[in-house]
């Protein structure tokens, strides 16, 4: 591969990878009857957003979502957990 070729492919590998991170929906990590983390951009989503994602997660097993903390690496990672 050519370095012109290479620099293309790293660019346009980084600007997948930014239209990916802006993404307008929360994701939900490791969702199950205990808990569930939900990553979002807060550029594009609101905390209450995320909310609702964690709680319709926690409601397929008859539970709530409480949230528990939150951790901002660029996006937000909210981590709940899912109680009677």
């Amino acid at each position: 591969m050519s370095r012109m070729n290479f620099h293309r492919a790293v660019l346009l590998a980084g600007a997948l990878i930014s239209v990916s991170a802006c993404s307008g929906t929360p994701v939900l990590l490791n969702a199950s009857e205990e808990g569930v983390v939900v990553r979002y951009s807060p550029e594009s989503v609101t905390s209450a957003q995320a909310k609702a994602a964690a709680q319709a997660s926690c409601q397929r097993y008859g539970r709530n979502a409480v949230a528990q903390g939150t951790a901002i690496t660029g996006d937000v990672f909210a981590t709940f957990t899912c109680v009677k």
